[in-house]
């Protein structure tokens, strides 16, 4: 029996739904082509004598600003739109981690901030790298202050939040911004940004497997007149894995700057740096056995310190980046901004991980060994204008933009010299084997994609209750794929031409408190994939449809949200069996979504905030080729539970003290592997339980307690295949926290 043919990558992005009629294609592209005259529509009610009430109906709506305590926790956000909307009036499900849960729950990276986010799996690749799935589907939308770029899982780690605010996550296709994105949704990273006032903390971390971490933020104003103003961000962490011999040491420096340069008229700018050293392994294969004739799997019971890799592992991440924003207000309520940015990616990675089953009772498993290098570059423009409106007496908003996105990526592999070989008992695994001698590179491919359109999006009220949203967005894509230089194959391209793509919603208010809504929305995501022959795959299509009710309460300072979706993909690309672990894929057909999601966040009573979500997904495969079956059953749990509460104690009792908890919870998943007559992999339900308890030492110094997985719950969080692949989670961990502010 043939163990090495297992596919690793059994799932990818989206596929297709089937396409909209033509007429409603010409219909909205037309809506969105007349959007982009908006902005000169509204110039010209402007251009003549306007008098007061005419100026009142075109400015934006007037937010009001009370002095209760009223936490960030559904602010508006851009991440479906460039229209800064709040969740309710948004035809999709959005949630928002906010900087206070980062503080309160010790998320540091993007990763533990997801982890918490309702409907939202998160499976690490190895020790560093991962990828995000929504709904069932992969998340390659990933945005910066709303500014989309491709989320590329081969070279992306996971970003320190200290330079974040917030972390935004759309849930569904969000193809309106650029076009291009599978049905998994989007991430936005909403950057902290300079302030006016003279804020900034501290904050020193000490905790389990020696996890040292120091923090720090500041920011004001840089002259009398506070029209120029700064920030800096800085973080060092130097911690050791639950795993032997396995350790990592993150470093961030960030630094913006915003200047007025007139009234109306920002100029917003900054570079970030952040590099991250790992030493160690990760993966670990299977137990795979034949008893009667039939495939046995079986995930190893080995303890959770268990390292199967070598000693001279490592894994550099290097991740350099810059942006220039330019903001101008109209005093009519337009706003016209022009976003840059520029990020460089880079990794270095010399490897020997476990790659082969464990039969029981032999209890040996075989290295793998190789080198790889990764080069990535991105550059992205994005220039928007959105505003209001007035139209047959009512106010209606609008965006419309144009933006442009290049990507670069190199890839470099070599394995060692001659015929290297290495085994490892797993209850007693050695990590002193000598480094081998390096082939030069043995494979050197380039990868050029560029992106480019304009979109626009309206938001219509049809009647004082009803809202109709409608937008497009006309896209040009091209990529160049050189497979293998080295090889000399020939380069292969691929491009898409004025591709149009509808997105269009109702919102229908009942009263202050709900709102009801629908959705449909296209998805269309070209690939930089190649198969065996060095062809670029078909471009994935599909379709979402979402409806639900939305609910503000106290005032919004409770959101909820409860939806029904139904996805359809097709031209999904997987591994091809024939060559593992080549990066060479096959399209692997059609799968269907649907589900159910509840979500909750705010303040429910004074002094308590909770985090709520309860997602039912019932994702599958339409076909029945080798690659298809396994991949939803091991990312999307059928049931999944996210919880976090913090409560402050009244003064009455003391209201310097506050606790917190929360649970995460899901059913079993499990891969399962057709050629193997359907044996599987299988990780039963689980729990972990956090716990925080923290202390105002001082009003401007707090002392805080956190303990991870309480109960000490082993689990894998990842289920991979019988030669690797699969991940534990985290043991029990302990924190001590100590923070002090200006």
């Amino acid at each position: 029996m043939n163990w090495g043919i297992i596919p690793m990558k059994s799932i990818r992005q989206p596929g297709r739904l089937g396409e909209w009629s033509r007429g409603r294609v010409r219909l909205l592209g037309s809506v969105a082509a007349a959007a982009l005259l908006l902005p000169s529509v509204v110039m010209a009610q402007t251009t003549g004598t306007t008098d007061a009430a005419t100026t009142e109906s075109l400015s934006l709506p007037t937010i009001s600003v009370g002095g209760e305590r009223q936490r960030d926790a559904n602010p508006p956000t851009t991440v479906g739109s460039k229209l800064p909307l709040a969740p309710r009036e948004v035809p999709q499900t959005i949630t928002t981690v906010p900087r206070e849960r980062f503080e309160e729950q010790k998320l540091v990276t993007l990763d533990e901030a997801l982890r918490q986010t309702p409907g939202v799996t998160v499976e690490p690749i190895d020790g560093n790298r991962l990828n995000i799935y929504s709904r069932g589907f992969e998340i390659t939308n990933l945005q910066y202050n709303g500014v989309p770029t491709t989320l590329d899982d081969r070279i992306f780690a996971s970003p320190d939040l200290a330079m974040y605010e917030r972390v935004e996550v759309l849930k569904g296709p969000a193809g309106l911004l650029n076009g291009m994105g599978g049905p998994g949704g989007a991430v936005n990273l909403v950057r902290k940004l300079p302030k006016k006032s003279l804020e900034g903390y501290g904050e020193l971390t000490a905790g389990s497997y020696a996890n040292y971490r120091g923090e720090g933020d500041i920011t004001g104003s840089l002259n009398e007149s506070g029209t120029l103003r700064g920030r800096f961000v800085g973080a060092y962490q130097d911690r050791n894995s639950f795993q032997d011999w396995t350790d990592q040491r993150r470093a961030l420096g960030y630094g913006s700057i915003a200047a007025d340069l007139t009234p109306d008229t920002t100029l917003t700018a900054g570079a970030w740096y952040q590099r991250m050293d790992y030493s160690g392994a990760w993966n670990l294969p299977a137990y795979a056995s034949v008893v009667g004739g039939q495939a046995q799997l079986r995930l190893l019971d080995v303890p959770r310190s268990t390292s199967l890799g070598l000693d001279w592992n490592r894994d550099v991440f290097t991740t350099k980046g810059g942006f220039a924003d330019l903001e101008h207000r109209f005093g009519n309520g337009w706003n016209v901004k022009l976003a840059t940015h520029y990020i460089s990616n880079e990794m270095d990675r010399k490897m020997a991980y476990a790659y082969s089953p464990v039969t029981p009772g032999v209890n040996r498993t075989t290295l793998y060994a190789q080198k790889v290098r990764y080069d990535q570059e991105q550059f992205g423009a994005d220039l928007s204008a959105s505003g209001d409106f007035r139209l047959l007496d009512r106010t209606h908003e609008a965006a419309v933009g144009v933006n442009y996105e290049r990507t670069t990526f190199r890839h470099r592999a070599a394995n060692p010299v001659g015929s290297w070989s290495v085994t490892q008992n797993i209850f007693a695994a050695n990590a002193s084997t000598a480094e081998p001698a390096w082939r030069d590179w043995q494979r050197d491919t380039h990868t050029t994609t560029d992106s480019w359109g304009g979109y626009g999006v309206l938001r219509l009220r049809l009647a004082e209750p009803l809202r109709f949203i409608v937008g497009g967005r006309i896209n040009w894509w091209q990529t160049k794929v050189d497979a293998d230089r080295l090889a000399g194959t020939a380069e292969s391209s691929a491009s898409v031409d004025g591709k149009v793509t509808p997105y269009a919603g109702l919102v229908y208010d009942i009263n202050s408190t709900y709102a009801l809504y629908t959705s449909v929305s296209q998805v269309y995501q070209p690939q930089s994939y190649v198969d065996a022959a060095g062809k670029v795959l078909t471009p994935l299509k599909g379709r979402q449809y979402e409806a639900g009710v939305k609910a503000d309460y106290f005032g919004g300072r409770l959101h909820a949200t409860a939806s029904l979706f139904h996805i359809t993909e097709e031209n999904r690309p997987q591994s091809d069996p024939r060559y593992p672990n080549q990066s060479i894929y096959v399209s692997g057909g059609k799968a269907q979504s649907r589900g159910v999601e509840l979500d909750l966040s705010g303040e429910v009573l004074p002094g308590l905030d909770l985090y709520a979500g309860y997602t039912y997904t019932n994702a599958k495969s339409l076909d029945s080729s080798a690659n298809a079956a396994s991949a939803f059953t091991a990312i999307a749990p059928k049931h999944q539970v996210r919880l976090w509460a913090n409560y402050r104690l009244p003064e009455a009792i003391d209201s310097r003290l506050s606790v917190g908890g929360g649970v995460n919870a899901q059913t079993s998943m499990y891969n399962e592997f057709p050629s193997l007559n359907y044996a599987r992999l299988t990780q039963g339900g689980y729990a972990t339980v956090d716990a925080r308890v923290a202390y105002d030492v001082t009003e401007k110094v707090t002392a805080a307690v956190n303990v991870k997985n309480l109960f000490d719950r082993s689990y894998y969080q990842r289920i991979g295949n019988a030669q690797s692949g699969n991940i534990y989670g985290e043991p029990r961990t302990v924190l001590l926290t100590l923070r002090a502010k200006l």
